[in-house]
């Protein structure tokens, strides 16, 4: 007997929901291969019946862009990497299996209507914020009357991992509300008072988890926002009010923005090498005489060092996270490191400036491709697309997350939006 349709798109629903839930968590690779398997088993059990996603027109030059990039870094491992099977390697499993699981998760998606596929979505990532507000309040009672849960206390792996995901939750509910809100004729893909309610988990968690790098992205995508809809409904500006919120909350919560000026000054220009490792020498003091907050300190003594070994291998090392590693373990012959905390430095020194402008080119094209589909067919999926493509880029600029797990989730959740969007040529 086969399945309803309704069973499947249950399925489907329950499906993106455990791949999205699962993929962060440590140690569950082999579970999240597991469910892969069984999605790309019940595709090819209906390829033939089922709809096929279909690329919106606004995204073809992003997709031509993404080619080209791929094109790129084929051909860099091949034929200018030091260790061609090395980055070949890392190609593999940092860019093509990405891929792949966007191609999976938008065959997926394309199953269902637009709003349960995404709904699935954002149900897991408020899910885990949900898991990280339950266990800080699990800690504040069972530690008594301190304040110390806020102090970033997470479930499972380090708090910029839940980051990561609030990041993610954060961009998608705000692009819907700032859909339904700025005048176009976007149709609301969540009941107002969930979406309201959904926004302040978000924002409580992003307090709660104080990453100042994810507070930074967070209030840059608030006050983009604000600042449209302002345009048309001056009433708005008072969002602005949210924006102030959210950094203030952050600065006091977090004490490492103190100094942080300084700290980043000493980090860039200090000669001392603590950032190498910190029992070679003592960590510098700043021009005020007070001890740099570590943090930014090593954050811009590495991004000063990338940019360097930039400027020595304009070509790149060879894909891979750890370019910045090889290149700090061939001039300084200390080995163990991995990344400089900026994808951006990160992937210039894999691959080349001609790689990093490639790929730059790709997000820039996607964005402005995801604000079209919005402006032109008032597609609040499109708007999603652009606020998640726009903050991740950004989170990546200022941290080094353009790889892994993070870039696997991003590829998959990006799949489900292409998916999802409008399309004339399936309305035709």
């Amino acid at each position: 007997m086969r399945p309803t349709g309704a069973a499947m798109t249950w399925f489907w629903q329950a499906w993106l929901a455990a791949i999205v839930f699962v993929f962060p968590i440590p140690h569950t690779i082999a579970l999240r291969n597991l469910l892969m398997l069984i999605g790309l088993a019940a595709l090819l059990a209906m390829l033939r019946s089922a709809p096929r996603p279909l690329l919106p027109p606004v995204l073809k030059p992003a997709a031509w862009a993404l080619l080209a990039t791929t094109t790129w870094l084929v051909l860099h491992s091949i034929a200018v990497a030091p260790a061609p099977t090395l980055a070949l390697d890392n190609l593999r499993g940092d860019w093509i299996v990405p891929l792949l699981t966007a191609a999976l998760a938008a065959y997926a998606a394309a199953r269902m209507e637009a709003r349960l596929a995404i709904r699935a979505i954002v149900a897991a990532l408020l899910a885990h914020m949900l898991w990280v507000l339950g266990w800080a309040l699990w800690h504040r009672i069972a530690d008594g009357p301190t304040w110390a849960w806020i102090a970033g206390r997470v479930p499972f792996a380090e708090r910029d991992y839940q980051s990561t995901l609030n990041g993610f939750l954060f961009a998608v509910l705000l692009a819907e509300r700032f859909a339904v809100l700025s005048g176009s004729r976007a149709l609301a893909l969540f009941p107002a008072r969930l979406a309201w309610a959904a926004l302040a988990v978000s924002l409580t968690a992003d307090a709660i988890l104080h990453t100042r790098n994810g507070t930074v992205v967070s209030a840059a995508l608030l006050l983009t926002a604000t600042l449209w809809i302002s345009r048309h409904k001056p009433r708005f500006m008072l969002l602005l009010f949210a924006v102030a919120m959210l950094g203030g909350a952050s600065f006091v919560l977090d004490s490492r923005w103190s100094g942080l000026k300084e700290s980043l000054a000493v980090g860039w220009n200090a000669p001392s090498v603590h950032w190498l490792s910190d029992e070679l020498t003592p960590l510098p003091p700043t021009p005020s005489g007070a001890a740099p907050e570590r943090s930014a300190y090593v954050r811009a003594a590495w991004a000063h060092q990338a940019v360097l070994a930039i400027g020595e291998h304009p070509l790149g090392l060879g894909f891979g996270r750890d370019g910045f590693g090889r290149a700090i373990a061939e001039k300084y012959g200390y080995p163990g490191m991995v990344s400089s905390h900026s994808g951006w430095l990160d992937f210039a020194l894999a691959v080349g400036l001609p790689g990093l402008a490639l790929l730059l080119i790709t997000a820039g094209l996607a964005i402005r491709g995801g604000w079209r589909q919005f402006r032109q067919y008032d597609d609040a999926v499109g708007v999603m697309f652009c606020f998640l493509a726009g903050g991740y880029m950004l989170r990546c600029l200022l941290d080094g997350h353009l790889s892994g797990w993070r870039l696997g989730l991003f590829a998959f959740i990006c799949g489900v939006l292409i998916a999802a969007m409008k399309n004339p040529r399936r309305q035709a």
